[in-house]
């Protein structure tokens, strides 16, 4: 299904913060490790279930690429049927670390007994400090990357292969609307806040539901920009219809729609806020919100 939304300015600034987190090096050729994303279902043979006791730093798995590496928190106690994975990517001029500190994914994921994984963005992109930071180009290089990030982690610990989410910030909202696009027959759902423009040219081989957040008080990425990145998964899943109030705490607006996909598209926007992620019980709210959407529509 063709977009009909043209290209628009990207808005590629996010928030971040500074993590100490744990090093371990990946092991075993990342050819193989790619066989599991080309194989969309089941459950590695010889997958972990055990904790990385803490966030886990991986390098040296993209050949292509050997500088990126990825973060990855695997809770205690996941099944060994495979457990859901939420793939987080940072906004621009952000960093792993920065965003999972800021989103609060690896607490709230511990609770629900899923895998984060926080992907390394393919441009440098140095913060207001000038400490790493990075940014996506959302296109077919950054998703290919991604692709390994997601392999190698389905290759070491077990995931359930019909749960794996896109979440994303800003420019890494972009890049999640990327690979939901591209590779809509492998991840379930996405849901993502603030995001920049989705790209364009982009024809996802089967509807998936998605849910866009943002804040009122953004001057960042712009609400109708935020409402234009909604309507882009409108359209990927029409028709939609039905459209409901979705209620929520101290909102501007909330609307879901129901697609005869049988997927479901979410808009919620704050009141005031700014371009970061949410803190407080406003992101506890949101999270919930995300969480029950990934729940509630697995992939096929």
């Amino acid at each position: 299904m063709a977009s009909s939304l043209t290209t628009r300015i990207s808005a590629l600034l996010g928030a971040a913060c500074a993590a100490l987190v744990l090093a371990v090096t990946a092991t075993g050729p990342a050819a193989a490790e790619e066989e599991f994303f080309d194989e969309p279902d089941g459950v590695a043979a010889a997958c972990s279930t055990a904790s990385t006791n803490g966030t886990k730093l991986v390098d040296n798995f993209d050949t292509a690429d050997p500088q990126r590496h990825y973060l990855v928190n695997v809770p205690a106690g996941i099944p060994a049927g495979g457990a859901p994975l939420v793939v987080m990517i940072h906004g621009g001029r952000e960093s792993p670390a920065g965003i999972e500190q800021n989103s609060g994914w690896t607490g709230f994921a511990n609770q629900k007994k899923a895998i984060v994984v926080y992907p390394r963005g393919s441009k440098w992109e140095p913060k207001m400090d000038n400490s790493p930071g990075w940014g996506w180009n959302a296109d077919q290089d950054d998703v290919e990357h991604i692709k390994k990030v997601v392999a190698n982690v389905r290759a070491k610990w077990c995931v359930d292969p019909r749960r794996i989410h896109l979440s994303g910030h800003s420019n890494g909202g972009q890049m999640a609307s990327r690979l939901g696009c591209a590779e809509s027959l492998f991840f379930a759902s996405g849901a993502v806040y603030a995001p920049a423009p989705p790209p364009t040219g982009c024809d996802p081989a089967r509807p998936i539901s998605w849910g866009v957040f943002h804040s009122a008080g953004d001057t960042t990425v712009f609400e109708p920009v935020a409402y234009g990145h909604l309507m882009y998964w409108n359209w990927e899943n029409r028709p939609c219809g039905n459209e409901q109030n979705d209620g929520g705490t101290d909102v501007k607006d909330s609307n879901r729609w129901s697609c005869d996909a049988g997927t479901q598209t979410l808009w919620r926007v704050y009141n005031g806020g700014t371009h970061w992620w949410p803190t407080g019980a406003r992101r506890t709210e949101m999270m919930n919100r995300m969480w029950q959407l990934f729940q509630a529509y697995p992939r096929p």
